[in-house]
């Protein structure tokens, strides 16, 4: 799996076809089974007979963008956004159609008096409907990913990179007593919808979401665990777990706080109630549409999460359920 390619493929909420389709080829060359929902969520699954339980780790794999709602006889397009996000945030970008059939018309968004249109190139209505677009096609920012050896900057970073890592996650385990779920969930920045989806396709025991987010103390070789967001108060037990576990390897923990959620909102408050925890791959900085990833950065993660996993038990697991004595 390549993060540059997982970051430049389109996947706008409701319309994630090309990212689920690599994952599913990526999961399936590691002999992964795959789990799917019915909203785009996809799931690679190393499964273990009578498996006493079973651990989710998941990211969100769909970004901000918008559909067409309306075709002007000038061959301008009106769109709608999708993602929290506003049609003058768009103002001057690039952008790239996608047909019913994926093919790709490219344009750019301008403004005329108060209204915001995509301009393809075309004159008229009758061209535009040569060129294949309909009312409800949808459309992404189109920005080049640049890779080197120690960074990617790129779109679609705080949306992908927590794929990968589970990914590489997932080469990096040895032979689990347990069976390990790893994916993207789909329609997760339209309100966490695919959260609840994919919970109840893959049933997990303890679940883990990797968030991609700027943090405000940026230090390598550190691993951030978040403590607090709106939506979810984390497992102690699971937080204390992977804290020991990192310091144990040398890394720094540092606790992470935030207003925005994360799929975890739902997953958490879904089944009997799931035991999860956010642990973060951080930015040093903020930004609007594309993000800059050290990629060392990822390798405290991957790391700790390989080394809990290789000692996580089912005692430990029946310790996270909440305790009616201390």
């Amino acid at each position: 799996m390549e993060l540059s390619t997982l970051c430049s493929l389109p996947g706008v909420s409701g319309d994630e076809y090309e990212v689920h389709q690599y994952l599913s080829r990526e999961y399936q060359q590691l002999n992964l089974d795959l789990k799917k929902d019915k909203l785009g969520s996809i799931f690679g699954e190393r499964q273990v007979e009578t498996s006493p339980f079973k651990v989710m780790i998941s990211s969100n794999i769909d970004e901000c963008g918008g559909m067409i709602d309306d075709i002007h006889e000038s061959g301008l397009l009106s769109f709608v956004t999708i993602g929290d996000v506003l049609p003058k945030d768009y103002l001057h970008q690039r952008v790239c159609l996608l047909t019913r059939h994926h093919q790709r018309v490219h344009g750019y968004v301008l403004q005329k008096q108060e209204t915001y249109w995509i301009h393809i190139g075309a004159k008229s209505l009758q061209e535009v409907e040569a060129f294949g677009v309909q009312v409800g096609d949808t459309f992404v920012l189109e920005i080049p990913v640049i890779e080197t050896e120690q960074m990617i900057l790129s779109k679609n970073i705080s949306n992908r990179a927590g794929v990968y890592a589970a990914y590489q996650l997932m080469n990096t385990v040895s032979s689990l007593p347990y069976t390990l779920s790893i994916g993207g969930i789909a329609q997760s920045i339209v309100g966490y919808r695919g959260a609840i989806t994919a919970t109840n396709t893959i049933l997990p025991d303890v679940s883990i979401v990797l968030d991609v987010a700027p943090v405000r103390d940026y230090a390598e070789q550190t691993v951030y665990i978040r403590y607090f967001d709106k939506t979810l108060l984390p497992n102690v037990s699971l937080v204390k777990e992977i804290k020991t576990v990192a310091q144990s390897l040398g890394y720094e923990v540092k606790a992470n706080v935030q207003e925005k959620g994360t799929d975890g909102s739902f997953i958490h408050k879904s089944l009997a109630g799931t035991p999860t925890v956010v642990v973060v791959i951080p930015l040093k900085e903020e930004g609007e549409f594309v993000q800059l990833l050290n990629k060392d950065d990822l390798k405290p993660v991957i790391h700790t999460l390989q080394v809990f996993l290789e000692n996580l038990t089912s005692q430990k697991v029946q310790q996270l359920a909440f305790q009616e004595s201390w």
